[in-house]
């Protein structure tokens, strides 16, 4: 192996391991959102207030995250996931426009 094929193969394992590390960091970057939201959710749920919107928030980063799964991996769990939660989110929009005496 030459000089060049090694620094080739030493910049392609750096390049996995940035984008390792760069999925790592956007798993727990959704998990901090996703733990502040549910107790924001849990706190407005004690104070009988609505959630409508934060569950409008929450399903459509689902339906997004599980129709781009789909798209790629054409695995029709990702399409009845992302399918679920469109529904969820125009249950919640019909609701909260019904809050605000739009519907």
């Amino acid at each position: 192996m030459d000089k060049q094929e090694t620094l080739k193969k030493a910049r392609k394992e750096q390049d996995e391991r940035e984008k390792v590390i760069e999925t790592y960091a956007f798993r727990i970057g959704w998990i901090g959102v996703v733990l502040v939201t549910l107790f924001i959710l849990v706190v407005r749920m004690l104070n009988k207030e609505t959630v409508s919107d934060i569950l409008m928030i929450l399903m459509t980063q689902l339906a997004a995250a599980s129709f781009y799964q789909y798209s790629n991996i054409h695995n029709k769990k990702h399409l009845v996931t992302g399918v679920i939660s469109l529904v969820a989110v125009a249950l919640n929009f019909a609701a909260l426009l019904s809050q605000y005496g739009v519907y």
